[in-house]
């Protein structure tokens, strides 16, 4: 069969300057159909006229199967396209997947959905099981984490179990229609070495996707993919793992392949917890060596309330701790903070921004909680009567405010992160020994650019509004 699998065009941060990530779990999915001609599109490089491209496209290919991929923000722009490739090809069969599936499935299949088939779950396992049953080699019962119209009312099969990752081979990179994947003006892939996360934070949906797991692919394959993207002129790679830290022993045993294997002429860019980083006394000194050179560093907060609200202990110790080594290594510190929660008022809010101002945060990414499907945040926010917009998910991207707290109207919150953020952007302190001033001064002022955007758009309310046309 012919299998088109669509990545949607939002992303959810507004550094479209910065960088342009692609969709790896759907190159991942083609490595797994090779009987099949399947073709891989990341939308996110169609910035306009989305609809006209799509079905030129459509026309061309003319596929049996439309896989959709979207997370909870981008629905929106997933019916929209459901919509134009039902019109254009009214018999193709268009299944959906990805976390927005897998968390809300019983929501989405309650009434008439534009889709054939929706799949929960690890996708590299449900899919191929799928087009068995479609070319009738299994009955769609048998299918893992399908849902499916049976005698006129959808029905859920039974999760399948989780994958053993080991045996998953190097992702179809080159199904991929588009290119042009950059981080600044840098060739950009992605690369996963382990899969999960065994935290209980209240904030996170990993755990509704794959419970609290944390499987591990072995360094030797994750080099072997790191070759593969070196000799296609990749310039950096992001490490797209949930928790890659919750094994630093491990982490610091990759970054020394990475060296072993020469593979640092690359730059790495990663996401990591605090405690994860500091755990290992040699895992900063190996990253540097192996050319990692940002980490985002989930710190969360830095108030005892608003950790323990998160579960995540109290980590301020070495949230100083980490951002100090960090740099004292040359690393980029990108510190990710949440705010708008139950007891915040003003002071509590301006202290996380001058938190990132004191710990010296190269790039402080300060979100409003967002009360996503599947996480126990959204119970306990919308039990407390405290989401002022518990439907419009295109919003649920993190920097829109989507709850009150007991002391703030949203509006009062979105100002305060307004004016809050105008005061750390414009501060001689983010320019002083900043990572993006010291390496690039071109970068430095695409970062200053998306930052006067998240200004803007907080006084217009649209600081969100879609790059990409349909």
């Amino acid at each position: 069969m012919k299998i088109l699998l669509l990545a949607m065009p939002d992303a959810a941060n507004n550094f479209h300057r910065i960088i342009k990530v692609p969709n790896l779990g759907l190159c991942s999915i083609a490595a797994q159909l090779k009987l099949h001609e399947v073709k891989v599109v990341d939308l996110v490089l169609v910035h306009r006229n989305i609809q006209a491209w799509l079905q030129r496209f459509l026309h061309d290919f003319r596929p049996d199967v439309i896989g959709i991929s979207s997370m909870s923000f981008q629905y929106e722009s997933a019916l929209r396209v459901m919509s134009i490739c039902r019109t254009f090809l009214p018999h193709t069969t268009l299944v959906l997947g990805g976390y927005h599936a897998t968390l809300s499935y019983r929501e989405l299949t309650h009434d008439s959905p534009p889709f054939d088939f929706l799949l929960r779950g690890e996708g590299e396992q449900s899919f191929p099981a799928l087009l068995e049953a479609l070319d009738g080699q299994r009955t769609l019962f048998d299918v893992p984490g399908l849902s499916w119209r049976h005698n006129g009312a959808f029905i859920h099969n039974p999760a399948g179990p989780l994958l053993d990752v080991a045996r998953l081979p190097l992702p179809e990179r080159d199904a991929r229609v588009l290119d042009g994947f950059t981080y600044f003006d840098r060739k950009l892939d992605c690369v996963e070495t382990s899969r999960g996360c065994t935290m209980t934070c209240t904030f996170c949906s990993i755990t509704g996707m794959y419970g609290t797991s944390f499987r591990c692919y072995g360094i030797e394959r994750v080099i072997a993919d790191l070759k593969e993207l070196q000799k296609r002129g990749i310039r950096t790679v992001l490490l797209v793992d949930d928790n890659i830290t919750l094994d630093s022993q491990r982490f610091t045993s990759l970054a020394r392949a990475i060296v072993e294997h020469g593979l640092n002429s690359m730059e790495y860019l990663v996401q990591a917890s605090v405690a994860g980083i500091v755990a290992d006394p040699e895992l900063i000194p190996a990253l540097a060596r192996a050319n990692f050179a940002m980490v985002f560093l989930g710190i969360e907060s830095v108030l005892p309330q608003n950790l323990a609200l998160f579960q995540k202990g109290d980590i301020r110790e070495k949230t100083e701790r980490a951002v100090r080594l960090l740099r004292q290594h040359g690393i980029g510190v990108m510190g990710g903070f949440i705010i708008g929660n139950p007891d915040d008022g003003p002071e509590e809010i301006r202290e996380v921004f001058r938190a990132s101002r004191r710990l010296g945060i190269d790039l402080p990414y300060v979100q409003c909680v967002t009360p996503y499907p599947g996480t126990r945040i959204r119970e306990e926010l919308l039990e407390a009567g405290l989401v002022t917009n518990p439907d419009r998910l295109s919003r649920y991207t993190g920097f829109m405010c989507n709850v009150r707290t007991k002391r703030l109207s949203v509006g009062q919150l979105n100002r305060i992160m307004n004016w809050e953020n105008l005061k750390v952007f414009f501060s001689p302190s983010m320019f002083i020994g900043n990572y993006f001033v010291r390496k690039r001064e071109k970068g430095a002022l695409k970062v200053l650019l998306n930052n006067l955007d998240l200004v803007r758009g907080f006084f217009t309310g649209d600081q969100f509004r879609s790059r990409h046309r349909f």
